[in-house]
């Protein structure tokens, strides 16, 4: 599964990378990317939130006690209910699209904005597929399919790679976004062999009357907001961005894609893998399991994110650089980006705390506790935006989203940890000090490397491939060795297990 998510990442990446390339930070871009924020921010504040979280314990909870038939009836109704609340969003956002994009970017320029309007409703269909995608992705899920769900945005950024290489910018953004709204429609489209596989069969079923889509209901005010600190963040920040200039909107758009790629590569794929688990020991009251989970996802992450969040930090413009810097995307571009993405990196751990918290309230159908720290981290957001903002640009935007999304994953562990009796103990504690001890002396080292780099390599593709490679290499080698030496509970386990596989 990390294979196939790494791979979709890296497919967006790519996608991104020749974005850039023909359409850098200007206007065009600007516009393409208000565009595109619009309708995945409208579902995701509407409804995104419910159907990944509030779908899949129900549907667990019906595959336990009532079998596969019953579950599969409450999928059909749920889909049905998905489909009629995301064709109406699509109607409002098609009719209020001039409205929405002077909510959220008001300092673009007057042709920008009028742009933008024509590109989101181009695009608001994309909600319709998004909503049908993500309850397919929910189903195979609870089936414990999980390489298929990991490979539909490999689907999507390959029909736009593909778009892209075949008539690069002949058609401007209008050609891209049509692009777009075809490879997040081929997302539905390729889940379906798998849900044939397992005996689901779609049926108009409006039985809106359902407990099941009741209990669902119960749930889902509460988890939408929940699930707010992200988008709303994103919200945020695109409208403070709005007015600093040209192209900071766009180069902030491009950081937060490149941080999403990188620290949902793992961090998602945990939760991911975890989520359908925990919901079935939640279900049959298996506290233990439920423990085990949660400790071993967060213990997880902790190994693998705190080395990546320091090497994000040091080495933000040699990854942009060698990422986006082509064609249109300049070195002023390259700055504007990599500051973003470094101030953005802080938030790396949070943000992937928060991911495993968050699913695991909703995996205990509690969805009241993680929206009453999302609320505050929201609020908190609002006000550091604004802050941060005048006094350090594009770099204070993007330090207020980590900042709020550390304070929304710091409110969740002390909150889960009251419902659990604690998920870490002292040895854990001791494990969380000798993970940032390694990462002091892998920082230390990436950044000797790294300066040796920069002077001993030119600024071509290899160049920069170089100044990033060596010093990265260099640090995960480091990392890796002195987790070994301070024997790191998750670093043994990972040698035992793959040694154990190896005999």
């Amino acid at each position: 599964m990390i294979v196939a998510t790494f791979a979709a990442k890296l497919c967006g990446m790519l996608r991104d990378s020749f974005i850039g390339a023909f359409f850098g930070t200007g206007s065009s871009a600007d516009a393409y990317f208000a565009a595109t924020k619009i309708p995945l921010l409208f579902f995701d504040v509407v409804i995104g939130g419910v159907i990944s979280a509030a779908f899949i314990p129900v549907f667990n909870e019906y595959l336990e006690k009532s079998g596969k038939r019953r579950a599969i009836e409450f999928a059909n109704r749920f889909i049905n209910v998905i489909l009629v609340i995301t064709g109406v969003m699509c109607a409002l956002g098609i009719i209020f699209a001039p409205q929405l994009v002077e909510l959220i970017t008001p300092g673009l320029s007057p042709d920008t904005k009028l742009l933008a309007i024509k590109l989101s409703n181009i695009l608001f269909p994309m909600i319709i597929f998004t909503g049908l995608a993500f309850s397919f992705v929910g189903i195979l899920q609870s089936f414990g399919e999980f390489n298929i769900p990991a490979i539909i945005s490999l689907v999507s950024n390959g029909m736009m790679i593909l778009y892209l290489l075949i008539f690069k910018d002949k058609f401007g953004v209008v050609g891209l976004s049509v692009a777009m709204l075809v490879g997040w429609t081929l997302q539905a489209a390729v889940q379906i062999p798998s849900l044939i596989k397992f005996e689901y069969k779609y049926s108009l079923d409006f039985h809106f009357a359902d407990e099941g889509l009741k209990k669902t209901a119960l749930l889902a005010l509460p988890l939408l907001v929940s699930t707010w600190v992200q988008p709303i963040g994103s919200l945020v920040n695109m409208r403070f961005a709005s007015s600093l200039g040209e192209g900071v909107m766009s180069a902030l758009e491009y950081a937060n894609r490149l941080y999403i790629i990188m620290v949902g590569v793992f961090s998602f794929v945990v939760t991911n893998l975890v989520f359908p688990s925990l919901s079935r020991a939640n279900a049959s009251n298996n506290t233990k399991e439920r423990h085990d989970l949660m400790h071993g996802a967060l213990k997880s992450v902790s190994l693998v994110m705190f080395p990546l969040m320091a090497g994000f930090i040091i080495l933000s413009k040699p990854v942009v650089s060698l990422i986006y810097q082509y064609g249109e995307f300049d070195t002023n571009s390259v700055y504007l980006t990599s500051t973003a993405l470094t101030y953005y990196s802080v938030g790396m751990i949070g943000y992937s705390y928060a991911e495993v918290l968050n699913k695991s309230f909703f995996a205990m159908q509690d969805s009241k506790t993680p929206m009453i720290t999302a609320l505050i981290s929201i609020g908190a957001n609002i006000v550091l935006s604004y802050l941060l903002s005048k006094a350090f640009g594009i770099g204070g935007l993007a330090l207020a989203s980590a900042l709020a999304s550390t304070l929304n994953a710091a409110l969740n562990f002390v909150m889960i940890n009251k419902r659990t009796d604690g998920i870490f103990d002292k040895g854990d504690a001791a494990d969380i000090i000798k993970i940032v001890l390694s990462v002091i002396v892998m920082s230390a080292v990436v950044l000797g490397v790294y300066s040796l780099s920069v002077n001993i390599f030119g600024d071509d593709f290899i160049g920069r491939a170089l100044k990033l490679m060596l010093p990265a290499g260099a640090g995960a080698a480091i990392y890796a060795l002195m987790c070994i030496v301070l024997k790191v509970s998750e670093m043994t386990l990972l040698i035992d297990t793959f040694f154990h596989k190896k005999r």
